[in-house]
C-alpha cells in the first residue's frame, strides 16, 4: 500500500514536464533563498566602520557626522574663556543614518585637542584618551540604534587650550538589514511564491487530467473485456486466455523495465491479440484433431482478422501491429508476413512469449498442459529461433520465481 501511495504522489513528477519543472525551479529558489537568508544574518553580524575627516574631503555616503557648538537664546554660542585663557564649550554632536537599515551597536571615537577635559556629558557612555574621545550609545537615552533616515544627538561641555572647531571621526557598527527591505529577497521570494502557486495549479490540472484519463482507461479496459469474453465464450479451452495473456505481458514488460503507460498499453493488446478469432469457425477453434491444411490456413487469419477489427481504434497505440504480428518468430519463420528478429514490433515479441506460456500452461483441446519443467525446456529451447532471447529470458527468470502465477492471484 505504501509503495502504491508513494507510486501515486511520484507519478505526475514522471509524467508531466510542468510539474517536474515547477517542482525544481521551487527547490532551486529554495536554496537561493535559504543562501540570501544565510548571507543577510552574515552581514548582520558584520561589523562595518565609516571615518569622517575635519576637511570632509573623506566623507561616507550612508552616514554624515555633525559638531556644532549650540547657541544660546541670547543668539550667542555656549562657549566661554577662562581666566587662564583655556575654552570651555558645550559640543553637540550629530549622527545621521542614510542607510535603509537601523545602525546598532555603534561606537564614535573622534579626535580632541591634547590636555583636553570633558566637564559633563550626556546620552551616551564617555571615556578619553590623550587626543581621542570614544562614545557609545545609552541604554537609558534610548540611542542605541540609529535608525533609517533618522539621526541621534550626543553631547559634552568640554575645556580646551582652544576652542575646538572641527574633528576626525570614525563610526563602527552593525546594519540590521531586514529581508524584507533586500531586493535579492524579495526577488527570491517572489520567485518561490510563483513556482509554489505553478506547482499547486499543474498538480490540480494534472490530476484533474488524470481522474478524467483513469476514467477512460476504465471504459476501454471494461470494453476490452467484453470483446474478450466473446473470443474466450467460443472455446472452452481457452477461457480467460485473454486475460491471462495481457497479465502475463504486463509483468514481462515490467521486468524489462518499461513504465506505466508501456505496461497499461500491452495490457490492452494482450486482452485484444487474439479478438480476430471471433471470425474463425467454432468447429475449427474446438477441434479435437489436428487441422488440416486449409483449416491450419483458416486460423491463421485471426491475426489478418483481429488487424482488421483493430484498424479503426486508436486509443491503444500499435494495438492493430500487435493483433496482425503475434505469431511472428525470431527466426522468420512465423506467419502472416515472416518478418524476422527486431522486424517484429517489441509488443508483438512479448505477447508472443506471453501467449505460448498461457498455451503451454493451459489445457487444450488437443493435448493437456504442459508441467513447469517442460515449459522452461521450451523457452530454453525457442530463444533465438521462435522467441526474442532477451524476452525468452526475463520469461525464464519470472517462472523460476513463480512471479507470474503471484501476479494473477494478485
Amino acid at each position: 500500500m505504501k509503495k502504491g501511495f508513494s507510486r501515486y504522489i511520484l507519478r505526475p513528477f514522471k509524467k508531466n514536464k510542468v510539474v517536474l519543472f515547477s517542482f525544481v525551479s521551487l527547490i532551486i529558489s529554495l536554496i537561493v533563498l535559504a543562501q540570501i537568508l544565510f548571507w543577510i544574518s552574515f552581514q548582520n553580524k558584520t561589523i562595518v566602520s565609516y571615518s569622517q575627516d575635519r576637511s570632509l574631503k573623506k566623507k561616507t555616503e550612508d552616514f554624515d557626522i555633525r559638531m556644532e557648538i549650540p547657541v544660546r537664546s541670547d543668539g550667542q554660542r555656549n562657549c566661554w574663556q577662562q581666566e587662564d585663557g583655556s575654552w570651555g564649550s558645550q559640543y553637540d554632536i550629530f549622527i545621521y543614518n542614510k542607510e535603509k537599515y537601523p545602525f546598532v551597536d555603534w561606537s564614535l571615537t573622534m579626535t580632541v585637542p591634547q590636555n583636553s577635559r570633558i566637564d559633563s556629558s550626556w546620552n551616551g557612555e564617555y571615556s578619553q584618551s590623550e587626543g581621542f574621545l570614544y562614545v557609545k550609545g545609552e541604554p537609558t537615552a534610548l540611542n542605541l540604534t540609529v535608525m533609517p533616515g533618522d539621526n541621534i544627538k550626543i553631547g559634552f561641555v568640554m575645556y580646551t587650550q582652544e576652542l575646538m572647531q572641527s574633528s576626525d571621526f570614525i563610526l563602527t557598527g552593525r546594519f540590521l538589514r531586514t529581508p524584507l527591505k533586500d531586493k535579492f529577497f524579495i526577488t527570491a521570494l517572489s520567485l518561490n511564491i510563483f513556482f509554489l502557486l505553478l506547482l499547486i495549479v499543474s498538480l490540480i490540472l494534472y490530476y484533474m487530467i488524470q481522474r478524467q484519463a483513469d476514467k477512460d482507461d476504465q471504459r476501454i479496459l471494461s470494453l476490452l473485456k467484453l470483446c474478450a469474453s466473446f473470443i474466450d465464450v467460443r472455446d472452452e479451452y481457452t477461457k480467460m486466455h485473454s486475460a491471462h495473456v495481457a497479465e502475463y505481458s504486463k509483468k514481462i514488460a515490467e521486468a524489462l523495465g518499461y513504465d506505466e503507460d508501456f505496461q497499461k498499453n500491452i495490457y490492452y493488446m494482450g486482452m485484444m491479440h487474439d479478438v480476430g478469432k471471433v471470425l474463425i469457425s467454432r468447429e475449427i477453434l474446438c477441434k479435437t484433431d489436428k487441422l488440416d491444411s486449409l483449416e491450419w490456413q483458416e486460423m491463421k487469419e485471426h491475426t489478418t482478422y483481429g488487424a482488421g477489427i483493430l484498424a479503426g481504434f486508436t486509443d491503444v497505440p500499435g494495438i492493430q501491429e500487435a493483433a496482425l504480428y503475434h505469431h511472428e518468430r525470431w527466426d522468420g519463420k512465423g506467419y502472416v508476413r515472416g518478418l524476422r528478429g527486431k522486424e517484429i514490433p517489441l509488443q508483438a515479441r512479448i505477447i508472443c512469449v506471453a501467449d505460448s506460456y498461457d498455451a503451454m500452461h493451459t489445457d487444450r483441446s488437443y493435448r493437456k498442459r504442459l508441467s513447469d519443467q517442460q515449459i522452461l525446456e521450451e523457452f530454453e529451447k525457442g530463444k533465438g529461433t521462435q522467441f526474442d532471447p532477451e524476452i525468452a529470458e526475463t520469461m525464464i527468470k519470472l517462472l523460476k520465481e513463480n512471479a507470474l502465477e503471484k501476479n494473477l492471484e494478485n
